[in-house]
């Protein structure tokens, strides 16, 4: 299964990067909130280098509100690019996905972006911060076990939907990891 990690601050190190990686090898991806709350998707790869490098410079720079990664274990769909998280929900909201999906089979697209064509583009300008799209993301997942977090541009805090409390928050609450 896939890894989110959430950094509000701080930093971390090639080891725990490398790690990650090897338990998710099928591809990477950030987005970020910026200081003047842009949303920005600088990377999504297949290649280790240019994902930890990518991820080591913004850290270095600390030039966001929120820093989202994602690392990719292929369960469902193929191991194109396409499939490498974030995925856009629409051209200032990305989401980021961990878990599986029912219902949303395809031999080439992901589960997750079979998810965000299939629910996601039915919710007319997402707010991520509407208590009533929060619920209708929250029903469309049914009893599936996911994680999902979203960043919109204008936002500084992202939406974190925990399906069965299974992320967690660490390093005094400046990182989220979702498992």
């Amino acid at each position: 299964m896939c890894i989110i990690k959430i950094i509000k601050d701080g930093d971390i190190s090639n080891n725990e990067i490398e790690s990650l990686w090897k338990s998710n090898p099928h591809g990477g991806g950030i987005g970020l909130i910026d200081n003047n709350l842009n949303l920005r998707v600088p990377i999504r790869t297949h290649e280790y280098e240019l994902f930890r490098d990518e991820l080591q410079k913004l850290l270095k720079e600390q030039n966001f509100k929120t820093l989202v990664f994602h690392m990719r274990l292929r369960s469902k769909g193929s191991l194109d690019t396409v499939n490498v998280n974030p995925i856009y929900v629409n051209e200032k909201t990305v989401m980021f996905h961990n878990g599986t999906l029912s219902g949303f089979d395809n031999d080439f697209y992901s589960d997750s972006l079979m998810y965000v064509f299939n629910v996601l583009h039915s919710i007319k300008e997402l707010d991520i911060e509407n208590k009533n799209h929060i619920k209708q993301i929250k029903d469309s997942l049914l009893n599936n076990p996911s994680r999902l977090v979203f960043l919109q541009e204008g936002k500084a805090e992202p939406l974190i939907i925990n399906n069965q409390n299974i992320g967690y928050w660490l390093k005094n609450s400046k990182q989220w990891s979702s498992k």
